[in-house]
């Protein structure tokens, strides 16, 4: 009778109201999501689906990055799909945003799933871990973008974002808000270490000027606080640990493991991030073929694109680097500078020492040719003269002869060579009849100042003895009485090489250096700094005054072929 009641029953009348809604196993597309929840708020962006379900109902999970909110980080465990969280973030930005107003920078230290985002337009560069060139670069972009910004705003006397962008000066801006992106925190923070600062800066400044950083992480703990206080908008996966929860350790355990995507939420509530695609179909099948289509589709409905990131030039000739005409003879420009890819000067007025140091065929002897080069093309041989010690020859014939001031290729003839220039600068040191006004103008005495340029210094430096030692006493006068001191030595040794009496003096007087290819085994050169493998050619400028920067050394001459 009970079933006869049930089957003349079934299908009259409205269903019953269901108590509990279905699980949150399957994850919505992304482009669903964000045309179910229609027009939103600029820089709003629906990400997934949150479970309440004492309402029972889901509400899209938004977030906004117009304010304060601006900063991401996504913490979770192993495969908990932090990853595809930053390409499901990026997805919605691109399906909401033209290129015009959001563009994405991508550092992908995580296995290299965001590469599927380089397609979109909205997207300027996706660097990987193997790129490290383009790592530092894509932060050097950004890190520039603010001080351009900076710039402007106290030109300008603009006070937010929000005025810069109604202002005439932000619509020829060819950036909206920019996002750095950065998949693998605990990696970059291991290998890229000295990036670590400069992201820090971009955290704590950027949101002031419409740059917005967004991190991956393993766990909370990966993240100092001083970028992690900057961080507003926190997403938090399936943890490894539910113990090292920020949302709610009890809670946190009951995420289910295995499930990509599920979190939690700052109320406690129970969320499921969308996966990045935007044909309708849910789950992680197919996914970069999918995340692809979804780029090729978005790339099609615009003309334009976020500009991409400049990279330090792998060679690149002196004569092709633009010179101020009003510069002093002492500023020698020797290559280009990846933070603004800028002119690298040498203000010897300033800095009198400069330390190069690098392994054999790494460009230490190319970058004094391109000193002298920039010397000889900057002043008069009534301004410049300079001194070669060029044990090996390799400098022959570099100089013309009206400013060669001497070359030694030996011991025996630098030993005189270096007693007469300690003569000449004593003469010059200033004497108990000189005047404040002499000294502030360096007139107490006249003729060129004189370039002291050391090729292959440990063969200087041996167990004989230094026959530089007789200038030792003035090096710290050296800015006053016109010396300058160019080394160039091997790196091999370097951490016994730079106690010798000569280089140890120049060392400890603040000197400028630059670190080209060398082994980490030498321990901190200059300013902290360890040497590292790199291109022929490139280095690393360590200045106390002005920072540390990547140097790409010019040629001193286009060579074909």
């Amino acid at each position: 009778v009970l079933s006869t009641v049930v089957a003349r029953l079934a299908g009259h009348g409205r269903p019953a109201h269901e108590v509990w809604l279905p699980p949150l196993d399957e994850a919505p597309a992304v482009g669903t999501v964000v045309e179910a929840c229609g027009p939103q708020a600029e820089l709003t962006l629906p990400i997934g689906v949150v479970d309440r379900p004492y309402d029972q109902r889901r509400d899209p999970l938004l977030v906004d990055l117009a304010g304060a909110q601006g900063g991401v980080v996504v913490v979770g465990g192993p495969q908990s799909g932090k990853s595809t969280a930053l390409r499901t973030l990026v997805l919605a930005a691109a399906l909401t945003h033209t290129p015009r107003q959001v563009q994405f920078y991508c550092i992908d230290l995580g296995g290299g799933s965001l590469a599927g985002l380089a397609a979109l337009p909205h997207v300027g560069s996706v660097a990987s871990r193997l790129d490290g060139d383009r790592v530092r670069r894509t932060v050097a972009e950004v890190a520039g973008l603010i001080r351009r910004r900076e710039s402007v705003f106290r030109e300008l006397g603009i006070e937010s974002i929000a005025q810069y962008r109604a202002h005439p000066a932000g619509a020829a801006d060819p950036h909206g808000d920019a996002f750095l992106v950065v998949d693998g925190w605990s990696v970059l923070r291991a290998e890229f270490e000295s990036l670590e600062t400069q992201i820090t800066q971009i955290a704590t400044q950027g949101l002031s000027y419409g740059v917005h950083l967004v991190v991956a992480a393993g766990r909370w703990g990966e993240i100092r606080p001083a970028i992690k206080d900057q961080l507003g908008t926190r997403i938090e996966l399936r943890l490894g640990d539910p113990m090292d929860s920020e949302m709610g350790r009890r809670v946190a355990a009951l995420v289910p493991l295995g499930r990509p995507g599920r979190g939690l939420t700052a109320e406690h509530l129970h969320m499921l991030i969308a996966v990045p695609r935007c044909d309708g179909h849910t789950g992680a099948d197919g996914l970069p073929d999918a995340v692809a289509a979804a780029a090729a589709d978005i790339a099609g409905r615009y003309d334009e694109r976020a500009p991409e990131v400049r990279m330090l030039p792998a060679a690149v000739a002196l004569e092709e680097i633009p010179v101020r005409r009003d510069r002093s003879p002492s500023d020698v420009v020797f290559g280009i500078g990846e933070a603004e890819l800028a002119p690298a000067v040498l203000r010897f007025e300033a800095q009198p020492f400069l330390l190069v140091f690098g392994d054999a065929e790494c460009g230490k002897t190319e970058l004094l040719r391109t000193i002298t080069a920039s010397l000889v093309a900057g002043g008069t041989p009534d301004q410049t003269k300079i001194v070669l010690v060029d044990y090996r020859r390799t400098l022959l014939g570099v100089v013309p002869p009206d400013h060669l001031g001497g070359y030694a290729t030996s011991a025996q003839a630098l030993t005189p060579m270096a007693a007469q220039l300690a003569q000449l600068l004593r003469a010059r040191c200033p004497g108990e009849d000189v005047t404040p006004q002499q000294l502030r103008a360096r007139s107490w005495w006249a003729g060129p100042d004189v370039y002291l340029v050391v090729d292959d210094y440990d063969l200087v430096a041996g167990a004989a003895g230094n026959p530089l030692a007789p200038l030792l006493e003035l090096l710290p006068q050296a800015r006053d009485v016109g010396l300058r001191v160019i080394l160039a030595r091997r790196s091999g040794g370097l951490a016994r090489g730079l106690y010798e009496p000569f280089l140890g003096r120049v060392r400890d007087l603040t000197a400028d250096g630059l670190l080209m290819s060398g082994s980490r085994d030498e321990g901190s050169v200059l300013g902290g700094v360890k040497m590292s493998a790199m291109p022929a050619g490139r280095g690393t400028w360590v200045s106390r005054t002005r920072g540390n920067e990547l140097v790409q050394v010019a040629l001193a001459a286009r060579r074909d072929g």
